[in-house]
Protein backbone atom coordinates (compact mmCIF):
# COMPACT_ATOMS: atom_id res chain seq x y z
CA UNK A 1 0.00 0.00 0.00
CA UNK A 2 1.53 3.58 -0.96
CA UNK A 3 1.81 6.12 1.51
CA UNK A 4 0.17 8.89 0.21
CA UNK A 5 2.29 12.55 0.53
CA UNK A 6 1.17 15.18 2.98
CA UNK A 7 2.35 18.48 2.75
CA UNK A 8 2.91 20.46 6.55
CA UNK A 9 2.56 24.35 6.15
CA UNK A 10 4.27 26.10 8.78
CA UNK A 11 4.57 29.75 9.95
CA UNK A 12 7.36 32.19 9.09
CA UNK A 13 9.22 30.48 12.03
CA UNK A 14 8.47 26.93 10.92
CA UNK A 15 6.32 26.27 13.65
CA UNK A 16 3.72 23.78 12.01
CA UNK A 17 -0.06 24.88 10.98
CA UNK A 18 -1.83 22.30 9.33
CA UNK A 19 -1.23 19.44 6.92
CA UNK A 20 -2.90 18.90 3.59
CA UNK A 21 -2.66 15.86 1.21
CA UNK A 22 -0.75 16.14 -1.91
CA UNK A 23 -3.30 17.86 -4.78
CA UNK A 24 -4.88 19.74 -1.93
CA UNK A 25 -5.78 23.37 -2.27
CA UNK A 26 -4.99 26.32 0.75
CA UNK A 27 -7.54 29.71 1.01
CA UNK A 28 -5.30 32.97 0.76
CA UNK A 29 -6.87 35.62 2.40
CA UNK A 30 -5.12 39.02 1.09
CA UNK A 31 -5.42 42.49 3.24
CA UNK A 32 -8.38 44.20 1.29
CA UNK A 33 -10.65 41.33 1.47
CA UNK A 34 -10.17 39.19 -1.32
CA UNK A 35 -9.14 35.50 -1.45
CA UNK A 36 -8.03 32.83 -3.88
CA UNK A 37 -7.58 29.16 -3.80
CA UNK A 38 -4.21 27.39 -4.34
CA UNK A 39 -3.82 24.41 -5.48
CA UNK A 40 -0.45 22.40 -4.08
CA UNK A 41 1.94 19.94 -5.35
CA UNK A 42 3.96 17.97 -2.93
CA UNK A 43 7.55 17.83 -4.17
CA UNK A 44 9.67 16.74 -1.00
CA UNK A 45 9.58 17.21 2.97
CA UNK A 46 10.02 20.83 2.73
CA UNK A 47 8.80 21.95 -0.75
CA UNK A 48 6.24 22.45 -2.57
CA UNK A 49 4.45 23.91 -5.49
CA UNK A 50 2.28 26.40 -4.76
CA UNK A 51 -0.09 27.73 -7.86
CA UNK A 52 2.33 26.29 -9.75
CA UNK A 53 5.69 28.45 -8.43
CA UNK A 54 8.64 25.65 -6.12
CA UNK A 55 8.61 27.04 -2.90
CA UNK A 56 10.07 26.10 0.09
CA UNK A 57 7.55 26.18 3.11
CA UNK A 58 9.30 28.34 5.19
CA UNK A 59 10.10 30.56 2.14
CA UNK A 60 6.71 30.49 0.85
CA UNK A 61 5.03 31.23 4.67
CA UNK A 62 7.74 34.20 5.09
CA UNK A 63 6.84 35.70 1.68
CA UNK A 64 3.12 35.66 2.85
CA UNK A 65 3.82 37.30 6.17
CA UNK A 66 5.88 40.31 4.24
CA UNK A 67 2.74 40.47 2.04
CA UNK A 68 0.39 40.45 4.81
CA UNK A 69 -1.36 37.36 3.43
CA UNK A 70 -3.07 35.07 5.69
CA UNK A 71 -3.64 30.87 4.35
CA UNK A 72 -5.02 27.57 5.52
CA UNK A 73 -6.43 24.79 4.38
CA UNK A 74 -9.48 25.15 2.14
Amino acid sequence: MGRENKICFTDSQGDALFTIPDGGMIKLAYGNGDENYAICRYLDETHAKIDGVDYSILEFAQRMERNGISYAAA
